[in-house]
């Protein structure tokens, strides 16, 4: 990898570690009696978490180096816009279809698209991020999402 991820790396480590140490001086308080700081605390302990894994992938693949073209395959900047657009559209389909069938057909887009796997893998991995984000937002934080045509 470039010199440029390790910089960042260090940079974001940097951030989450002033950012977290912020956050105890807040209060965190704890999961059953959250403190004004937790939230803060759980932003920059996972941009930590990303950069220092940044960090380490960087280190591990300078070995074996992959040769990519300077100017980058046209056929991934297509496949970037194509996800923007997606995301655009998950978004407005999400309150006109509800959040659980604009999650699924997003992820199956996605899967299908960025992964190009199987249909049933395809299938059961977009079962399992939509169940797990509904269990995660709507029993567990108690939040409401759009039901869109669904009566539940």
């Amino acid at each position: 990898m470039k010199q440029g991820d390790r910089i960042s790396a260090i940079f974001f480590l940097a951030l989450s570690l002033f950012v977290c140490g912020h956050a105890f001086q807040i209060g965190i308080g704890s999961l059953q009696q959250p403190g004004p700081g937790l939230l803060v605390f759980g932003a920059g302990a996972g941009v930590g978490l990303l950069a220092l894994w940044l960090l380490v992938h960087s280190s591990i693949s300078e070995a074996r180096q992959r040769t990519v073209p300077a100017e980058g395959n046209p056929l991934r900047k297509g496949l970037f816009l194509l996800l923007c657009a997606s995301l655009f559209i998950y978004t407005l389909a999400a309150s006109w279809l509800g959040f659980l069938i604009a999650t699924f057909l997003f992820t199956v887009f996605v899967f299908r698209l960025v992964e190009s796997e199987s249909w049933w893998r395809t299938l059961l991995k977009a079962v399992l991020i939509t169940a797990g984000n509904y269990l995660l937002f709507v029993i567990w934080l108690g939040l409401s999402l759009p039901k869109g045509v669904l009566p539940w």
